[in-house]
């Protein structure tokens, strides 16, 4: 979760979200839908179908795969490989897509929030009255100007320090849980990987996918 702060226009209220995303990270599009935010569901819709979308939908689209040339070329071919071979082409694609998509993901995540609180601002909304919470991180990220009286108020630069501290304090923590979560995953794909290529190997030795298939029915 980023950073929560309450933003006002005409006594009707939002909550702004600052810092990285990591909800747009783990659910996508999905993000904006709660949001209520038209533009931002558009615009990251479309790079999900970009980036990963076609890959979920593809198996929904109307095409006989059991009569399409292209298809039945594609397993011939793969039946006369050797099964290793092709367990190591399927380790490496999924290696590969899980690291764009998620370099995608990660720049999505840090740009989104940007996007959003700078459009609400553009809209005008602004920080409650009083609400110094909301001003400090506002103009710690750049968002919003330190006044001169700011400035010349050093209880009030104080209390905007001590906020900022606090707050990125909590950042770290939640940066420091997200590289866990990559660290698991990348421990999981290593250890997926070592055990097909041990077993393949080991036991399977050059066999192709077509004598693995008939190995098992018989």
């Amino acid at each position: 979760m980023a950073v929560k702060i309450n933003l006002e226009k005409y006594g009707v209220r939002k909550k702004g979200f600052l810092g990285f995303s990591y909800t747009t990270y783990f659910f996508n599009a999905f993000v904006p839908i709660f949001r209520l935010d038209l533009k931002g569901f558009i615009i990251l819709l479309a790079i999900w179908l970009a980036s990963k979308g076609f890959i979920n939908i593809i198996g929904y689209l109307p095409i006989d795969w059991g009569n399409n040339p292209i298809y039945i070329n594609l397993l011939k071919s793969l039946l006369n490989m050797k099964l290793r071979n092709i367990v190591t082409y399927i380790i490496l694609t999924a290696i590969i897509l899980f690291v764009i998509s998620s370099l995608i993901w990660i720049l999505i995540g840090i740009w989104y929030n940007k996007y959003y609180i700078k459009r609400l601002l553009d809209e005008g909304y602004s920080p409650v009255e009083n609400d110094n919470y909301s001003l400090a991180l506002l103009k710690e990220y750049g968002y919003l100007e330190y006044t001169e009286d700011e400035k010349n108020n050093d209880e009030k630069m104080e209390l905007y320090k001590n906020i900022v501290i606090i707050v990125k304090k909590d950042e770290r923590i939640k940066l420091y849980v997200f590289l866990a979560y990559f660290i698991f995953i990348i421990i999981i794909f290593t250890f997926i990987a070592y055990t097909f290529i041990y077993v393949i190997t080991n036991y399977l030795n050059d066999i192709t996918l077509i004598e693995f298939l008939q190995k098992i029915e018989n």
